[in-house]
Formats: structure tokens, sequence, C-alpha cells
């Protein structure tokens, strides 16, 4: 499910995803482990957690989500085979699913809430005020920081940056 919310642009996108570096203390290139940030995420956040649930307690074709608290915090659900695939076999796809979800609260904290009462032309919201879109747009500028991988192939990103070929090709779009 997608809402509508501030507008930005991709260059905004490039410096929020420094500032995920950051408030993680990761170093501001190379490579990002999802993995390794799950444990992270109630220390930088506050009140987010996560849990490993099983596939069936998700929504069909729902591989993680982003659960908002009443208590204004979340909930990160990651089924049992996406955390697996990212473990086991460090499937760049699976592994993009968990930083999307990660990435989440962080919109939120940067301001991007939902706004739930815009109409917009033919019920489309457009991608530059697109939640979900932002997410997505910070999640591949934190797993491939943009100015380090220009001039690189779909090969070079899946095996520098560990994303899967869909995510590779889509970087060198923009």
């Amino acid at each position: 499910m997608d809402y509508a919310t501030r507008p930005t642009s991709r260059t905004e996108v490039r410096l929020y995803a420094t500032a995920f570096r950051k408030a993680f203390e990761l170093p501001f290139t190379g490579p990002v482990d999802p993995l390794s940030l799950l444990d992270k995420v109630s220390k930088v956040y506050g009140n987010v957690d996560y849990e490993i649930v099983e596939e069936s307690e998700l929504p069909r074709n729902v591989p993680a989500r982003c659960l908002p608290l009443e208590n204004g915090g979340f909930m990160i659900q990651i089924s049992e085979v996406v955390f697996e695939g990212a473990y086991e076999r460090n499937t760049g796809g699976y592994r993009a699913h968990i930083l999307h979800e990660i990435m989440h609260p962080f919109a939120d904290k940067m301001g991007f809430k939902p706004i739930m009462n815009r109409a917009f032309k033919n019920n489309k919201i457009p991608p530059y005020m697109s939640l979900e879109w932002i997410v997505k747009a910070m999640t591949g500028e934190v797993m491939m920081p943009y100015e380090e991988t220009i001039g690189l192939n779909e090969i070079e990103l899946m095996e520098r940056y560990g994303v899967s070929w869909e995510a590779a090709h889509h970087r060198l779009t923009y």
C-alpha cells in the first residue's frame, strides 16, 4: 500500500541516504549489510523493533513489512524465507527487502508522513510524492551510493554491493 507524502527529489534522497549511513555509523561508501542493521534499529530509532515470522503470518506476496504501532513506533516483520535467503545465500533481492523495511521508520523520522486525504488525478500518486517510491529510492541509494557507482555495469554492481540484477539495472537508468 502506498501513501502520498511531502515531495522530494532524487538529489535530496541521496542526502538522506548519507544521513542514514551516518545515523547507523556506517562508512559513507561501500556495500551495506542489512542484516547487521537489524540489531541496531532499536538503538538508532528508539521505538522500533523487528521479528522474523513464518511466511503464512504475512499477506500473500508480502516478503516483509513495517507496521506502525499505536505508540508511535514500528514493528518490522520479515518472513523466515527472506531472512534465511539474505543470511544463508546473501540474495540481493532479500537483502533489499530487509533494508527497505528498515528505511520506513527512517523516512518517517525525516518527516515523510502519510497524507491520507489527498486526491490525485486518476488516483495515481506522482513518484516524487509517493512514500513507497521515496523509501525504495533511499534503499537503492544506501545500498549503491550514486557517486561511486558511476561507470559500473550490472554485474559489477551485483558483485560489489550484493544487489539483485534488477536493482543493478535500475541503478543504471538514473
